[in-house]
């Protein structure tokens, strides 16, 4: 990693990690309550009443579903609030002066808010698999089933969302 723009890419998304884990209890601990509120309200009382449908149950049903929606919040969230605190703090005026091209910069914060969509995702299925024990055997017997591309698709739209949003 020798050549100047990957190493400019690295520490960005450094920087990114360094900062959602250093704030863990305002990044990554609210998701989780938040979504384990959503399977105990929804999951289990409404879930509760509404019964199987086509052989799943309504929590087989909303498990991906509020997956997903953790991750895109979450990507969307980061790169917003990354970009706002770098124009006030004004160190993106720094970084846009520097021969960095603006790729770098930008696939920098993209890094970043994908990881954190990637933490928030894998604490809020574990979350389901210790609320419902068919989402465990479900993840056993289909690992994936697609989950990761979904997961880098929906947090890439969704975080190029929040840089449009915060850049106007």
């Amino acid at each position: 990693m020798s050549h100047p723009n990957l190493v400019a890419l690295a520490t960005i998304t450094r920087r990114e990690v360094t900062r959602i884990l250093r704030i863990w209890a305002q990044t990554l601990v609210p998701p989780a309550i938040t979504m384990t509120l959503y399977f105990l309200i929804f999951g289990n009382l409404i879930g509760s009443r509404i019964g199987d449908m086509g052989g799943y149950t309504y929590m087989d049903f909303i498990v991906p579903g509020l997956v997903m929606m953790a991750v895109i919040q979450n990507s969307y969230g980061n790169i917003s609030s990354s970009f706002f605190g770098a124009k006030f703090g004004r160190h993106i005026e720094e970084m846009l002066v520097s021969p960095m091209p603006n790729w770098v910069i930008l696939g920098g914060y993209v890094a970043g808010a994908v990881l954190r969509g990637l933490m928030v995702g894998v604490i809020v299925l574990g979350i389901a698999m210790l609320l419902h024990p068919r989402a465990r055997a479900a993840s056993v017997h289909h690992p994936g089933d697609g989950a990761a591309g979904c997961h880098h698709f929906f947090a890439g739209r969704f975080h190029q969302r929040g840089v449009c949003q915060e850049v106007r």
